[in-house]
């Protein structure tokens, strides 16, 4: 029997279709909400029923709670599953859920209360036991404050939005100057994607990886790691390829996390799934914690991949009420290989990653062994300019790194996306690049290699140009022999019919 009976998910884009296959295979009714912008997008035409919820900024629609309860009320929903972003992480969101007695598919209103931000993380992982880096204790009131601090434990730092995710108000400040240009940014960044505009400061670790735990557990209070995931690839803080397991770890070194992770999840009685961020140092191996990410993330699948789990059906059970179905050590033995996941954005890496909306042209996916593709778009998409510019995630399988690599090589080459540009090039540079492929990185990979992919992404642009050209000239080329053709023949009598063939021409006497 499904645990839930109709679930709608309070999100958009890939991550609602992805998070609506698992809803429909688990035999439950998926109900989308939907913006002005997206009225006409794959995720609603993939739902069983969808209720739009305003206009297109996100204030309007997919972070305005009272609209996406009531729709919840209107559809009458047993359960709402927020995916990432938006309002996942909301407290005030999981209590709205609940008191309309609808099952929030993530932590309690009252376990997100706990942690309601970054700085609650932090204050929890020292009890823990877990290392934090300098940084202020609270959000930073005033940027007089924010100079102090700043000073007293020395540049660089980050200065960072206390809510929400994916690289939102988040950036690298070097000296006094930056961080008076930044502040009252980050502040409005801040507010309007988490409807919060808190700052705090943390000091930053120079050259880390970045590497983040996948903690799991039930309403009873088992918990389980599956391991971690490799995120150190990132432009402007923001993730854009991801891989499980890290090739930087040891086993020791990544079970070493695993008690104070669930000792963590154990002091806040956490359930369902929850991501644990580090920072971590090649040079002295140490772990340092950033953040607790509490719902499902965007590179969910590598793990999924690894451990041969769907971790979004996972998920909701344990919200229905369900035990954690292995332990630590049954887990343990489930892993083979490695995966890559690769975020297809709309954006323009050869100018600094700028944004790109309009029509999908044209689409074409990659299939084949150890190739998945969760996508928010389809032909004749519309990928609108007001939210995050992630269409669709790319994920590799192989029985090794080096296997999985050659995997993405190939089907970064068959995923065909006009209309839009994309980071596709970009990845293909990377896949063939040799410190990515000897594991020999950092979070500064982008921003050191940038020269190097810009060189060859104008390139692969002039090329492709010229091909176009060599095509253009060429059809002109057939159409001219062609009429010269009909000409000739027509002058010798013949009556032609239809279009010209040279080797069997259709005709009448």
């Amino acid at each position: 029997m499904p645990p839930f009976g109709r679930v709608l998910v309070a999100n958009r884009g890939e991550i609602a279709v992805r998070v609506m296959k698992a809803i429909k295979e688990m035999g439950m009714t998926a109900i989308a909400v939907y913006s002005e912008a997206d009225k006409y997008a794959l995720h609603v035409k993939y739902a069983d029923e969808a209720y739009y919820i305003g206009k297109a900024p996100a204030l309007d629609s997919y972070l305005n709670i009272d609209h996406i309860v009531d729709a919840a009320e209107k559809a009458h929903v047993d359960a709402i599953h927020p995916g990432y972003g938006f309002l996942s992480e909301n407290a005030d969101f999981a209590a709205a859920v609940e008191k309309a007695g609808i099952t929030f598919i993530g932590p309690s209103s009252e376990v997100m209360n706990k942690i309601k931000d970054k700085l609650d993380g932090k204050r929890v992982a020292k009890q823990a036991g877990v290392p934090v880096a300098p940084g202020s204790d609270g959000p930073v009131g005033s940027l007089d404050e924010a100079l102090k601090l700043a000073e007293k434990i020395g540049y660089p730092i980050m200065v960072k939005a206390a809510s929400g995710g994916g690289g939102v108000g988040i950036t690298r400040v070097d000296t006094p100057d930056q961080l008076v240009d930044v502040w009252e940014r980050n502040k409005r960044l801040a507010y309007q994607a988490f409807g919060k505009a808190d700052l705090y400061i943390e000091k930053y670790a120079v050259n880390p990886r970045h590497i983040e735990f996948q903690l799991i557990g039930d309403k009873y209070g088992n918990y389980v790691v599956a391991w971690e995931r490799e995120c150190t690839i990132q432009r402007r803080n923001q993730k854009l390829i991801e891989e499980a397991p890290s090739p930087a770890l040891k086993m020791e070194e990544r079970e070493r996390m695993f008690e104070p992770i669930m000792k963590y999840g154990q002091l806040i009685n956490y359930f369902t799934m929850g991501t644990f961020e580090t920072a971590f140092s090649d040079a002295t191996r140490d772990f340092y914690f950033l953040e607790l990410n509490k719902r499902l993330q965007v590179e969910h699948p590598t793990t999924e991949l690894i451990f041969r789990i769907d971790l979004v059906k996972l998920q909701i059970n344990i919200a229905a009420g369900e035990h954690l179905p292995f332990t630590q050590e049954e887990l343990n033995r489930r892993v083979r290989g490695a995966a890559i996941e690769y975020r297809i954005n709309a954006e323009d890496a050869l100018n600094n990653f700028t944004g790109s909306s309009g029509f999908i042209t044209y689409y074409k996916e990659p299939t084949g062994p150890g190739v998945r593709v969760d996508s928010g778009i389809t032909s004749g998409s519309w990928v609108p300019p007001f939210y995050d510019s992630l269409v669709s995630k790319l994920i590799v399988y192989g029985e090794s790194r080096p296997y999985a690599i050659q995997a993405g090589i190939r089907a970064l080459n068959d995923y065909k996306i006009g209309g839009v540009k994309t980071t596709i090039e970009l990845y293909k540079w990377i896949m063939r690049e040799p410190d990515f492929q000897e594991g020999k990185f950092s979070t500064s990979y982008i921003a050191e290699k940038t020269e190097a992919f810009v060189k060859y992404l104008k390139y692969q642009e002039e090329l492709r140009a010229a091909l176009a050209l060599e095509m253009q000239n060429r059809g002109l080329m057939r159409m001219t022999q062609t009429n010269n053709q009909q000409k000739s023949q027509n002058k010798s009598g013949w009556k032609t019919y239809g279009l010209m063939s040279q080797s069997s021409p259709r005709v009448m006497w």
